[in-house]
């Protein structure tokens, strides 16, 4: 984009809100929140996850000094709920923006921009529209739901069609105004614990990979990545999955790698017995191995597990 003829300032807000605590909050708080989940995935947390935050908070906040503001965004489910949290953003400034003149644009496709050659950004530039406060309203409402630790409310905002049109969204969109959004939250749904196995989507996907033979960490990550309907996990988040199936008392794969600078570790991945027979359906990961971990604002555990069924989100037991 940078590369391209559209001038302005640049800011990228690369955050993987699938991943980890959301609380319902701006500025220090979420930015604290943040990171402290974003250090647990780095051997050697330092300042630069709250200067990469706090830097583009301050492009984000300077709204009012310019004349208008774009977002910028993909189909997928990593881009979708970035979309929503902003329009959340949006309507805490509500009251803000009715005393300024700046215009808020959206530009939402199912292409991959980082994969966008320069010379095709203007024409999709000259594209945007502006956003709407229906929009605001439905995205503002999916983020509060996703934020709130009851998460059985997301199943209505979700749909396992895509749009009918792979180039371009549905004339009139969904009920929800975003229209890439209800695919989005059904495959957010696909990460809660299977009601048959205790495992999320992407974890099935990284063992089933691996039961057809071990793999090298970036072979595993490319092979899984290529079962998605659209690629939505970084190599981060992936590895992160990856650490959780080799973790517990009963181990669903194992690692035999050695850090690499800059990309996946080298070596080997290989799934174990206990893995063939937890992707079968014959174990439970949760039973077997008891794993937790946040889920937007929901804290998944062995007690207050959430299972998806399929088409819907069964609420722990009492």
């Amino acid at each position: 984009m940078e590369q391209s003829s559209l001038s302005g300032t640049f800011s990228a807000w690369p955050d993987v809100l699938h991943d980890g605590f959301t609380p319902l909050a701006t500025g220090e708080e979420w930015i604290r929140a943040r990171c402290g989940y974003l250090d647990t995935l780095d051997p050697e947390p330092d300042e630069r996850f709250l200067e990469q935050y706090r830097a583009s908070d301050a492009v984000l906040e300077s709204w009012p000094e310019r004349d208008e503001v774009v977002f910028w965004l993909e189909h997928d489910l990593f881009d979708q709920l970035l979309l929503i949290r902003h329009m959340w953003w949006m309507k805490q400034n509500a009251a803000d923006r009715a005393r300024h003149q700046t215009r808020f644009s959206l530009v939402c496709g199912n292409e991959y921009i980082g994969m966008m050659k320069p010379e095709w950004f203007p024409s999709r530039f000259a594209a945007r529209e502006p956003i709407t406060d229906q929009q605001i309203a439905s995205g503002s409402e999916v983020w509060e739901a996703y934020c709130s630790g009851e998460p059985t409310r997301l199943v209505q905002y979700a749909k396992q069609d895509p749009p009918p049109n792979a180039d371009l969204p549905p004339k009139g969109g969904s009920r929800l105004t975003l229209p890439y959004l209800p695919q989005a939250m059904f495959r957010l749904l696909e990460e809660f614990p299977s009601a048959s196995n205790g495992l999320s989507r992407s974890e099935r996907q990284i063992l089933e990979v691996l039961a057809e033979g071990p793999r090298t960490p970036e072979q595993t990550f490319i092979a899984a990545s290529r079962l998605e309907e659209s690629i939505w996990m970084g190599d981060l988040s992936f590895w992160d999955r990856v650490r959780d199936l080799n973790a517990g008392t009963h181990p669903l794969l194992t690692l035999d790698v050695q850090e690499r600078p800059g990309g996946l570790p080298d070596g080997t991945l290989q799934i174990t017995d206990t893995g063939r027979a937890v992707l079968a359906g014959r174990a439970d990961h949760i039973a077997l191995n008891a794993p937790s971990r946040w889920l937007g604002g929901t804290f998944l555990t062995p007690e207050r597990s959430w299972r998806w069924t399929g088409s819907s989100l069964r609420p722990p037991s009492p």
